[in-house]
């Protein structure tokens, strides 16, 4: 019985003993951890496990002493700031101890089994114009680094058509935004510093991505793709975007772009100079076998410039695509040299004779009778159409000419003068002109003007000529 209440006392001494000693150990680590940082406590970045307050701050005094901040700029441009460089030093602060102060002690045997973090300010002088003195002279700010940033563009290449050129960033630091990274760099002793991820670059005032200049790409893109396709008779002119790009006025900055109407009227007009044929020299195989020029006349393709201009342009704008006819003020039969078409009147002045075809076919030569050269009636020469057709005219009757002659058969094509029927004569052709002639016009028998005025239309072309 005793032995056995004896050994109960032991086993209760030895618990107690136990307990008193585990109690005395927490406490003891109660106590150190009052004036130490609890296990795995990491601030800034450094293992604080175990330190006090001076011992951290010896640490932060040391790595701001041997501190370096490395730069990293575009095109491998690299340059440091050392803490020597601004006489850069740590201060002590309160922000350490507070943190000391703010942690549980008597939790230390659960931070063994976890992790904290924390961060402060690096309490940190540095001398400001020193800063500001380096900061100017670092690599980035050197001239042969520097490359000014340039926008994106709109430009045409030769052959390709309009395209947008992407801006180019450049090496260009912002300075006042460098400073001011840099300073936030140096406080919390960050080991390196991006430019490019810090956004110290100058940047483009207009990159690809800029909405209004993508909508003027669209803008430019239109007026390039347009495609007219002009016909004049087998021949074919095509205006493409390696013509309208010389027309387009870009305004980049402004996001602008016009089509230059002066340039397009201009193209228009090498246009009309080379296919107008209203009032040129045309030379061609005449009746007589030679070969003949006749200059002047009313006749041929005038292009009607303004609106042709005007017409042009709307559909640059459009960008379209499709075949199309100038705005002609006055067109005429057929296209090349000889645009009077298979059907004409060849009125050789020369010889007083005068040829109709019609469709190819020669319908009715004769001799006339034209204007009388000595009393100064000479008949024009020039090519004209017939203006219209007239039955039982009376000549002079619509001017304030001093005669009124009856005719039957009246075809008019240059103003007041035509050919009809001359009944008075008897005799046609060699020299009568010369002092018996008309008021200019081309005198016919009868039955040739009844011919001719039977198998001939208005706007028929009529061709007065002289031999060379």
């Amino acid at each position: 019985m005793k032995k056995g209440t004896s050994s109960r006392k032991i086993l209760l001494c030895t618990l107690l003993i136990s307990l008193a000693a585990i109690l005395l150990s927490y406490l003891g680590f109660v106590i150190y951890f009052s004036n130490h940082f609890l296990f795995h406590t990491e601030i800034n970045g450094i293992d604080a496990s175990g330190m006090t307050v001076k011992e951290l701050e010896d640490v932060f005094a040391q790595e701001v002493a041997t501190y370096t901040l490395q730069l990293q700029g575009r095109n491998d441009v690299t340059d440091s700031i050392s803490a020597s460089d601004i006489s850069m030093k740590y201060t002590t602060s309160d922000e350490i101890s507070n943190l000391l102060k703010k942690q549980n002690q008597f939790l230390w045997l659960g931070s063994a089994f976890h992790s904290t973090k924390k961060d402060v300010t690096h309490c940190v002088s540095y001398d400001e114009q020193q800063l500001k003195e380096r900061c100017k002279s670092l690599s980035f700010l050197k001239k042969e680094n520097i490359v000014a940033p340039k926008n994106a563009t709109i430009a045409y290449l030769k052959n390709q058509g309009y395209c947008l050129v992407s801006e180019n960033a450049g090496t260009k630091v912002n300075k006042k935004k460098l400073l001011e990274q840099v300073k936030e760099a140096i406080l919390t002793l960050e080991p390196t510093l991006s430019l490019e991820k810090k956004d110290c670059y100058v940047k483009p005032a207009i990159t690809s991505e800029t909405p209004e200049l993508k909508n003027l790409y669209e803008k430019v893109q239109r007026y390039a793709s347009a495609e007219i396709t002009y016909t004049f008779g087998k021949k074919k002119v095509v205006v493409d975007h390696k013509k309208i790009h010389n027309w387009i006025t870009i305004q980049n900055k402004k996001f602008k772009a016009k089509i230059d109407q002066d340039k397009v009227r201009a193209y228009i007009d090498t246009l009309a100079s080379t296919y107008n044929t209203y009032g040129r020299s045309r030379t061609f195989a005449a009746s007589t076998g030679k070969t003949a020029t006749v200059t002047g006349g009313d006749y041929g393709w005038l292009m009607d410039r303004e609106q042709e201009t005007s017409s042009l342009m709307k559909l640059i704008k459009k960008g379209a695509k499709k075949k199309k006819t100038p705005v002609y003020a006055q067109t005429a039969v057929s296209h090349g040299k000889t645009d009077w078409g298979n059907t004409y009147v060849e009125i050789n002045l020369s010889q007083q004779h005068l040829w109709y075809y019609k469709n190819k076919k020669l319908v009715v030569d004769s001799d006339f009778v034209s204007g009388n050269i000595s009393k100064g009636y000479d008949t024009p020469q020039g090519v004209y159409s017939i203006m219209y057709l007239e039955r039982n005219a009376i000549l002079g009757a619509r001017s304030n000419a001093d005669y009124r002659t009856p005719v039957s058969y009246w075809m008019p094509f240059n103003g007041g003068i035509g050919m009809h029927d001359a009944t008075w004569r008897s005799k046609f052709g060699g020299s009568i002109y010369r002092t018996n002639g008309s008021h200019g016009c081309i005198n016919l028998p009868k039955a040739v003007a009844a011919t001719i005025f039977e198998n001939i239309s208005s706007k028929t072309p009529v061709i007065c000529y002289f031999d060379s």
